[in-house]
């Protein structure tokens, strides 16, 4: 079920609007194949606060076992994965490093939990839960794998719900229990999100 849909979009710069196109894609992929379901849950864009700290989540799939956090990046030019992590833009001029989309993913993914943990009253609740990150880019063709190979982190936004399907696949087997958050928790904590969602609000041109 979609429990949040995208922020209206009010026009902006070729940036931005390259980037909502790129938001609405994977909107409409998890639209598609999650949007009856019974197990899996959506937050589509989600912009929260804590203090000074704000954590801005691409898109957000609760289930039964726990959260998976989605990170988009662009890939608007061939990139080379190092074998320390390192991720590389390939330019005509020479390689620019460029900020992990990964990392980037885990640290989104470890504030969202911090500010739940806050938020609730059970405290060491969110401990119990499963917490995943995919970043999906356009095309895996673009990217030059380190010597290990393909990241599991990593895929093609057509192949997301399938990578969301086969962790959640996972977590029931090795589970004890039949899962953390029931349908009714899911649908709950949905709605506690969205209600301290803080739209971004872009200044008034002058």
């Amino acid at each position: 079920m979609i429990l949040k849909e995208l922020d209206p979009f009010l026009g902006g710069s070729q940036d931005e609007i390259a980037h909502r196109i790129a938001q609405d894609r994977m909107a409409y992929h998890l639209r598609r194949y999650f949007g009856k379901s019974e197990e899996v849950d959506v937050l589509n864009y989600l912009r929260v606060s804590s203090g000074t700290v704000v954590t801005m989540i691409d898109h957000l799939v609760l289930h039964a076992f726990g959260l998976i956090v989605i990170e988009r990046e662009s890939l608007s030019e061939p990139i080379q994965i190092k074998d320390d992590g390192q991720w590389l833009r390939l330019r005509q001029d020479g390689p620019v490093e460029m900020r992990s989309p990964i990392t980037r993913a885990y640290l989104r993914a470890l504030s969202l939990k911090a500010f739940l943990d806050m938020m609730v009253r059970q405290k060491g609740f969110f401990d119990a839960i499963e917490l995943d990150i995919i970043v999906s880019v356009p095309d895996t063709g673009r990217i030059r794998w380190p010597t290990m190979g393909v990241l599991p982190e990593i895929c093609n936004t057509d192949q997301v719900h399938e990578r969301v399907n086969q962790r959640i696949l996972q977590c029931r087997r090795t589970a004890k229990v039949a899962g953390v958050l029931t349908a009714p928790e899911r649908r709950r904590l949905g709605e506690f999100l969205r209600s301290l969602h803080q739209p971004l609000v872009r200044a008034a041109p002058r």
